[in-house]
């Protein structure tokens, strides 16, 4: 059984973005080598619309029927799950389609009686695997009494011998985001990824519960800070609960191999509403005023009307506490989309980008200014820091080899050079694998007198090697050979980017 709600009926629960599209994916999983190859008829997909409280309560009571001794159960869900705040008891829920907002008893999914189904499959010697993104929402009964904390704490009591795997800990909020496979929740993102066998940390072609743990709990955590979002799970940590497709798990390494680390927006499972709406209105206002200013790209000017300033006032607000990672996060985001960006158009062969970066050096002045800002929100344990950091050596290097164009005297020249190249190198040693720090040491040696060809293909090759559809490189080893009257070679580098 697959369930993935995002848009909820009832107007005072927010919908979410992704969750339909975590489940679509966990359930194509399951049919994959990978997944096990199960058939269409063993599936219950419901997502949206179809997954009513009717539809969902029905076909999980109809397991108790159709699951026989030895049978595996899997039961995934994502989507909002919340507490009744009303009654002595405070039951758990995770809410379906058609969920009320306030008296979920008449219309949500009460997790006790889920976990007596599941329990009673065990007891069945059905093996019984859990796996829930479910959280809390802004304006939904249960906000008072901290509803995912104990929605997440009831998931996780184990009653039998079943496997349960949680997006995070009780008192956490899920993320998603375009980061992950375009639009996904980190939890599922990762959760089949590692079920796909990077969690086999072994090697022995199963994935146990204890490598599906560490691995959840290495990645996730890195991939969400500064938000803290760290997943759990319950059950026999010796048991297997997948077993790996070679060919399935080779591609996906490939895939991963040839990806760029990156970072994006986030957005929690209704963590940002809830906040909100215990805040006051000029709490509101210059939270909105920030995300305006993140938008129109006002990051760190016009002062007092900035990013920056609005962050900085945020901070010192207790009630936002809770999306403060998300802040910060997103900060960053803004402050290095522009960055990125830029690269990224040069490695494309944007013609605009290309006549700026080696013309108008000027409108990448204040970019080591940015990657400074963005390193010290992540802070120096975030995974991309390494990488920001070569950047920011990168752009100062840029920046201190186009100074050196414009200072007359040869001494300042040249020593300005010398700092340029030293801050190439030490970019470098942190990104090996940088076609245009590689590219940018190639263009100081062209010009450098006396002229070190070596040094110039060494390294012109190399940017060719890590981007072979950029056409710069080639041109400058163009350039370099009609010098040396090596013609042939020049008519193979101008075939290569035809």
């Amino acid at each position: 059984m697959v369930v993935g709600v995002s848009d909820y009926q009832h107007k005072d629960i927010p919908d979410l973005k992704y969750a339909h599209k975590d489940a679509e994916a966990f359930s194509a999983w399951l049919k994959s080598s990978a997944g096990g190859n199960v058939k269409d008829d063993n599936i219950t997909l419901l997502t949206n619309s179809k997954a009513t409280n009717a539809a969902v309560g029905t076909a999980i009571y109809s397991m108790l029927d159709v699951c026989k001794p030895n049978d595996q159960f899997i039961f995934y869900f994502s989507g909002h799950g919340d507490v009744e705040s009303k009654t002595r008891a405070q039951p758990g829920y995770l809410l379906t389609y058609d969920s009320p907002a306030n008296v979920y008893m008449v219309g949500a999914l009460n997790l006790r009686d889920l976990q007596e189904i599941i329990a009673t499959l065990s007891e069945s010697q059905v093996k019984v695997l859990l796996c829930t993104d479910a959280c809390h929402a802004g304006k939904l009964a249960g906000t008072s009494i901290n509803g995912t904390q104990a929605t997440a704490a009831s998931i996780s009591k184990q009653f039998a011998n079943e496997v349960k795997i949680m997006s995070c800990q009780p008192n956490e909020f899920s993320l998603e985001g375009e980061q992950w496979g375009k639009g996904r929740g980190v939890f599922s993102w990762h959760l089949i990824d590692g079920l796909t066998g990077l969690a086999d940390k072994s090697a022995n072609g199963e994935v146990s519960l204890m490598e599906i743990n560490r691995y959840l709990q290495d990645i996730v955590p890195s991939e969400t800070a500064p938000h803290s979002q760290i997943p759990f799970v319950v059950g026999n940590l010796q048991q297997t609960i997948s077993f790996v497709d070679n060919t399935t798990l080779l591609a996906l390494k490939k895939e991963k191999a040839t990806g760029e680390v990156m970072i994006s927006t986030i957005v929690s499972k209704g963590l940002e509403e809830e906040i909100l709406a215990q805040a006051d209105e000029k709490t509101k206002k210059l939270y909105n005023d920030f995300k305006k200013s993140l938008e129109n790209g006002d990051l760190l000017y016009p002062k007092g009307e900035c990013s920056d300033d609005y962050y900085e006032q945020l901070l010192k607000v207790s009630t936002l506490y809770p999306i403060l990672g998300m802040m910060k996060r997103n900060f960053a985001v803004a402050l290095l989309n522009e960055v990125q960006q830029a690269i990224n158009a040069l490695l494309d062969n944007d013609p605009y980008e290309a006549n700026t970066w080696r013309y108008s050096p000027s409108k990448y002045k204040e970019y080591p200014i940015y990657l400074e800002k963005a390193m010290s929100l992540l802070g120096e344990k975030h995974y991309m820091y390494k990488s920001l950091s070569s950047k920011k050596l990168y752009f100062e290097g840029y920046n201190l080899y186009n100074n050196s164009q414009l200072e007359a005297a040869e001494e300042p020249r040249n020593a300005l050079k010398q700092k340029a190249k030293e801050k190439y190198l030490a970019a470098l040693a942190l990104e090996p694998n940088a076609a245009y720090i590689n590219y940018a040491i190639e263009v100081m040696y062209i010009y450098n007198n006396p002229l070190q060809s070596d040094s110039v293909f060494r390294y012109g090759n190399r940017a060719i090697e890590l981007s072979p559809t950029w056409s710069a490189p080639y041109l400058d080893l163009c350039w370099e050979l009609t010098n040396l009257n090596d013609l042939p070679k020049v008519e193979e580098y101008l075939q290569a980017i035809s």
